[in-house]
């Protein structure tokens, strides 16, 4: 009897500690999302879209509305035209290394900015592949080698598109980097965890980023892939643009250089 008793208190007691957790799965609360970047030599690419609701299963709706202004700091700039599925682009303000760049994002009567002025490139001294032990003979991972400038802090994007020559397809992947451990020095770094066989190929572009889009992509990089297992619940990436906006807008120079696996 006594055992009775006290296993009922005991599920009384669990019952009174009970509390309801609201957990906000964006019902009702859209968020723009603007990806823009502007490159050495070419015109500003924006692509925006707003969040969807956790049990919405058919994308992010694409917004076609906006009216997207990229300028400089002489005061030249033009108006972005809009070539459908939310996908912006310019065709008279052409990136150009140590220029600042503001965006404008004007959407739903709220207007997003952004600034980014564009890094000096880093160029390519070369592209090397070295086979790698652990996963046996006829498997190459792909080397990008650069030497990082002294006295200066670096970021780096690193864009890798892949041919497989067996298969015929192709993919990419992205990476980033900093000089915090290599500043001044000659720099070797993954192209990306691919593994290559002879007769591959891959395109590298090594981009000069500033600091806040390496931030961008730094903390997206740990949202989505997590930064440990006892690392803090993952929040959206920290953006540069104003009032709210999700996504970033940076400027980068960058080089292009491609590499043939071979033995």
């Amino acid at each position: 009897m006594n055992k009775y008793i006290i296993g009922l208190l005991v599920l009384v007691g669990l019952a009174s500690c009970e509390k309801v957790i609201n957990i906000d799965l964006n019902e009702s609360n859209p968020k723009t999302v603007i990806e823009s970047y502007l490159e050495n030599d070419s015109t500003c690419y924006a692509k925006l879209s707003t969040t969807s609701s956790y049990y919405d299963n058919s994308g992010s709706p694409a917004i076609t509305d906006a009216t997207i202004t990229i300028s400089n700091q002489s005061g030249q700039s033009e108006i972005l035209t809009h070539e459908g599925n939310g996908i912006y682009r310019g065709s008279t303000l052409i990136g150009k290394v140590g220029d600042t760049y503001t965006l404008e994002v004007a959407v739903g009567g709220i207007k997003h900015i952004a600034t980014s002025t564009m890094p000096a490139i880093v160029p390519i001294d070369s592209l090397t592949s070295e086979e790698t032990a652990f996963l046996g003979p006829g498997n190459y991972f792909a080397y990008v080698n650069y030497t990082d400038p002294v006295n200066t802090a670096n970021y780096y994007g690193i864009l890798m598109t892949y041919f497989d020559s067996t298969s015929n397809s192709t993919s990419t992947s992205y990476s980033i980097n900093d000089d915090e451990t290599s500043n001044g020095i000659s720099t070797r770094t993954f192209g990306g965890f691919k593994v290559f066989e002879v007769g591959d190929t891959a395109v590298i572009e090594l981009s000069s980023i500033d600091q806040a889009t390496h931030l961008y992509f730094k903390t997206l990089q740990d949202a989505v892939g997590g930064a440990g297992a006892q690392s803090a619940a993952p929040g959206n990436p920290v953006s540069n643009l104003s009032n709210g906006a999700l996504g970033y807008f940076g400027a980068w120079g960058k080089q292009v250089d491609t590499l043939i696996v071979t033995q």
